[in-house]
């Protein structure tokens, strides 16, 4: 199997591909609609024409510091081609955008139990903070 990774732009085409892993990885699916908007991009890992990851990139502006800064969601890699470097990959492009956009920092969440995936974000230099997320559903 060759392991080159290429890191594109998510086409329609991609959907069945990236709703799978996406159930795979967190239990939910992806909506049939594009996402519309500059602020954001979603990005796919392909190895020999098969798209194995997942990345969603979303551009916050702070009107406070008046900058922006972007979050990661759903980084997500098939379970067949995890190790191969599909996730550093798809998290180095999500650095590019940001760092093109003129952001300011990179976020992304992670649960504690994904032990697998602190390794990897701590090995392209990401940076546990120590907070608590808080969330409150809206019924």
């Amino acid at each position: 199997m060759n392991t080159t990774v290429i890191v594109r732009d998510y086409r329609d085409s991609d959907y069945a591909f990236v709703n799978q892993m996406l159930l795979d990885s967190f239990s939910v699916t992806k909506g049939a609609d594009n996402l519309i908007g500059s602020e954001y991009h979603e990005l796919v890992g392909v190895i020999d024409s098969n798209v194995v990851g997942y990345l969603l990139l979303t551009k916050v502006y702070n009107p406070i510091i008046q900058r922006s800064y972007h979050l990661i969601d759903y980084v997500c890699v098939s379970s067949n081609y995890r190790r191969l470097g599909v996730g550093k990959s798809l998290l180095q492009k999500a650095y590019e955008i940001a760092r093109s956009e003129h952001s300011i920092y990179l976020q992304l969440t992670c649960s504690n139990f994904r032990i697998a995936a602190h390794k990897l974000y701590e090995s392209c230099g990401y940076v546990k903070r120590e907070s608590d997320l808080f969330r409150k559903e809206i019924v």
